[in-house]
Protein backbone atom coordinates (compact mmCIF):
# COMPACT_ATOMS: atom_id res chain seq x y z
CA UNK A 1 0.00 0.00 0.00
CA UNK A 2 1.36 3.27 -0.97
CA UNK A 3 1.39 6.34 1.36
CA UNK A 4 -1.63 8.71 0.32
CA UNK A 5 0.50 11.45 0.58
CA UNK A 6 2.85 10.45 -2.25
CA UNK A 7 -0.31 10.84 -4.59
CA UNK A 8 0.36 13.86 -6.68
CA UNK A 9 -2.37 16.09 -7.25
CA UNK A 10 -5.33 14.91 -9.41
CA UNK A 11 -4.59 17.52 -13.32
CA UNK A 12 -8.72 17.57 -13.85
CA UNK A 13 -10.13 18.40 -10.94
CA UNK A 14 -7.14 21.18 -9.85
CA UNK A 15 -6.94 22.44 -13.08
CA UNK A 16 -10.63 23.13 -13.60
CA UNK A 17 -11.46 24.62 -10.52
CA UNK A 18 -8.22 26.79 -10.40
CA UNK A 19 -9.41 27.70 -14.05
CA UNK A 20 -12.90 28.31 -13.25
CA UNK A 21 -12.20 30.29 -10.18
CA UNK A 22 -10.09 32.58 -12.42
CA UNK A 23 -12.68 32.91 -14.51
CA UNK A 24 -15.02 33.85 -11.71
CA UNK A 25 -12.25 36.46 -10.18
CA UNK A 26 -11.51 38.01 -13.61
CA UNK A 27 -15.92 38.59 -14.44
CA UNK A 28 -16.08 39.67 -10.87
CA UNK A 29 -13.22 42.36 -11.40
CA UNK A 30 -14.51 43.33 -14.40
CA UNK A 31 -18.07 43.88 -13.37
CA UNK A 32 -16.80 45.99 -10.05
CA UNK A 33 -13.94 47.32 -10.40
CA UNK A 34 -15.13 50.87 -10.56
CA UNK A 35 -16.63 50.51 -7.28
CA UNK A 36 -14.14 48.04 -4.77
CA UNK A 37 -10.85 47.63 -4.96
CA UNK A 38 -10.34 44.03 -5.43
CA UNK A 39 -6.91 43.78 -6.51
CA UNK A 40 -5.75 41.19 -3.80
CA UNK A 41 -8.24 38.96 -4.57
CA UNK A 42 -6.94 38.27 -7.81
CA UNK A 43 -4.66 35.89 -6.22
CA UNK A 44 -7.52 33.70 -5.43
CA UNK A 45 -6.93 30.88 -7.24
CA UNK A 46 -3.86 29.95 -5.66
CA UNK A 47 -6.26 29.54 -2.74
CA UNK A 48 -7.35 26.21 -4.23
CA UNK A 49 -3.77 24.72 -4.91
CA UNK A 50 -2.92 25.17 -1.14
CA UNK A 51 -6.34 23.61 -0.01
CA UNK A 52 -4.99 20.64 -2.55
CA UNK A 53 -1.88 20.27 -0.26
CA UNK A 54 -3.73 20.95 2.86
CA UNK A 55 -6.65 18.93 2.81
CA UNK A 56 -4.92 15.76 1.24
CA UNK A 57 -1.42 16.15 2.96
CA UNK A 58 -0.02 16.38 -0.78
CA UNK A 59 3.80 15.59 0.34
CA UNK A 60 7.07 18.20 -0.38
CA UNK A 61 7.77 15.80 -2.85
CA UNK A 62 5.24 15.97 -5.10
CA UNK A 63 4.25 20.07 -4.73
CA UNK A 64 7.56 21.46 -5.91
CA UNK A 65 5.76 21.80 -9.88
CA UNK A 66 4.15 24.88 -7.94
CA UNK A 67 7.72 26.91 -8.48
CA UNK A 68 7.69 26.49 -12.06
CA UNK A 69 4.35 26.84 -12.64
CA UNK A 70 4.12 30.13 -10.67
CA UNK A 71 7.12 31.43 -12.91
CA UNK A 72 5.60 30.11 -16.02
CA UNK A 73 1.97 31.39 -15.27
CA UNK A 74 3.08 34.72 -13.74
CA UNK A 75 5.29 35.13 -17.71
CA UNK A 76 2.09 34.73 -19.85
CA UNK A 77 0.00 36.92 -17.82
CA UNK A 78 3.01 40.07 -17.70
CA UNK A 79 3.57 39.16 -21.02
CA UNK A 80 0.15 37.91 -22.51
CA UNK A 81 -1.86 41.39 -20.86
CA UNK A 82 0.17 43.41 -23.19
CA UNK A 83 -0.94 41.37 -26.50
CA UNK A 84 -4.24 40.33 -24.99
CA UNK A 85 -6.68 41.58 -23.14
CA UNK A 86 -5.96 41.24 -19.18
CA UNK A 87 -8.69 39.29 -17.87
CA UNK A 88 -7.85 36.79 -20.60
CA UNK A 89 -3.88 36.54 -20.03
CA UNK A 90 -5.22 36.09 -16.02
CA UNK A 91 -6.91 33.41 -16.62
CA UNK A 92 -4.18 31.83 -19.05
CA UNK A 93 -1.87 32.02 -16.66
CA UNK A 94 -3.64 30.77 -13.52
CA UNK A 95 -4.72 27.35 -16.35
CA UNK A 96 -0.89 27.07 -17.33
CA UNK A 97 0.14 27.49 -13.55
CA UNK A 98 -2.36 24.68 -12.51
CA UNK A 99 -1.24 22.32 -15.65
CA UNK A 100 2.59 22.98 -14.63
CA UNK A 101 1.47 22.00 -10.87
CA UNK A 102 -0.06 19.29 -11.55
CA UNK A 103 2.02 17.74 -13.96
CA UNK A 104 5.23 18.20 -12.42
CA UNK A 105 3.92 16.84 -9.13
CA UNK A 106 4.01 13.11 -11.01
CA UNK A 107 7.63 13.40 -10.58
CA UNK A 108 8.57 13.10 -7.03
CA UNK A 109 11.64 15.33 -6.28
CA UNK A 110 14.46 13.92 -4.55
CA UNK A 111 13.29 10.32 -5.13
CA UNK A 112 16.33 8.57 -5.40
CA UNK A 113 15.18 5.85 -7.94
CA UNK A 114 12.98 8.67 -10.32
CA UNK A 115 9.72 6.68 -8.94
CA UNK A 116 6.66 8.12 -10.37
CA UNK A 117 3.31 7.83 -9.32
CA UNK A 118 0.14 7.25 -11.11
CA UNK A 119 -2.99 5.26 -11.03
CA UNK A 120 -3.27 2.13 -10.32
CA UNK A 121 -2.65 -0.56 -13.29
CA UNK A 122 -0.90 2.74 -15.08
CA UNK A 123 2.60 1.25 -14.59
CA UNK A 124 4.07 4.07 -12.85
CA UNK A 125 3.39 3.04 -10.03
CA UNK A 126 6.77 1.34 -8.24
CA UNK A 127 4.84 -1.37 -6.12
CA UNK A 128 3.27 -2.94 -9.32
Amino acid sequence: MTDPRDEPAPFGPIVLLTTLSAVALAVLQYVVAERLNLKMLLLGPIALVVLEVVVHEVWWRRWWGAVPGALVGLAVYFEGREMVWEPVAYVAGWALFAVIFCLAGRVALGDPRGRRAGPAGSGLDPAE
